[in-house]
């Protein structure tokens, strides 16, 4: 059974630098706060309007998804 998806680990390397500066109401390098807005982030991020300038591949939204339904460990 593969080890599970961590915050630390896998997720936050899939925010670009650019996407961690850009002015938010919130802190994408923040465990709790990316953890409080997942399922918006990740509806964002499945339909492409997050990032504002290009896609995530389609693997990087299934392992941010499989973070989420994996209980958000840090």
């Amino acid at each position: 059974m593969p080890e599970p998806v961590s915050f630390a680990r896998d997720v936050l390397p899939l925010f670009r630098e650019l996407d961690l500066e850009m002015p938010h109401a919130f802190d994408l390098s923040d465990h709790a706060d990316v953890c409080a807005r997942a399922e918006a982030i990740h509806e964002r991020l499945a339909d492409g309007s997050m990032p504002c300038d290009a896609p995530w591949p389609d693997e990087d939204v299934a392992l941010f998804r499989r973070w989420i339904d994996e209980g958000r460990h840090p």
